[in-house]
C-alpha cells in the first residue's frame, strides 16, 4: 500500500524528504482531479492532505470515504497555519456517521 501526501509545493518538500510520495497541487480544481484519480487506484492505502483543502474535500468526497475504509484520509496542518474549521470530534462523527 502506498502513502501519498497532497498539498502545495512548499508543503510537499518535507514529506518528500521523509520518503513519502507527494503530489503538489496548485488550486482546488487540480486538487479535485487528483483526488478522483487517487480514489480509483487500488494500491493507495493512506492519503495525507494539507488541511487547506478540507472544505473542498468535505463537499466533494465525504460520501466516498463513508463507503470505503481504504484509502484512509489524514489531514495535517498547512504550512501557513491551520485551516480546518471543524473540530476533530465533528470530523470523526461525520465520517463514521455517529455522534460522539
Amino acid at each position: 500500500m502506498r502513502i501519498i501526501f497532497v498539498g502545495n509545493l512548499d508543503e510537499t518538500l518535507g514529506f518528500k524528504l521523509a520518503g513519502i510520495e507527494t503530489i503538489p497541487v496548485k488550486n482546488k480544481q487540480e486538487f479535485t482531479e487528483i483526488m478522483e484519480l487517487l480514489f480509483n487506484q487500488k494500491d493507495v492505502g493512506i492519503i495525507v492532505i494539507a488541511d487547506r483543502f478540507f472544505e473542498i474535500f468535505s463537499e466533494k468526497f465525504s460520501s466516498k470515504i463513508k463507503k470505503k475504509a481504504i484509502p484512509s484520509i489524514v489531514f495535517v496542518p498547512s504550512i501557513d497555519g491551520i485551516h480546518l474549521k471543524r473540530s476533530l470530534r465533528e470530523y470523526i462523527a461525520n465520517v463514521l456517521g455517529i455522534r460522539l
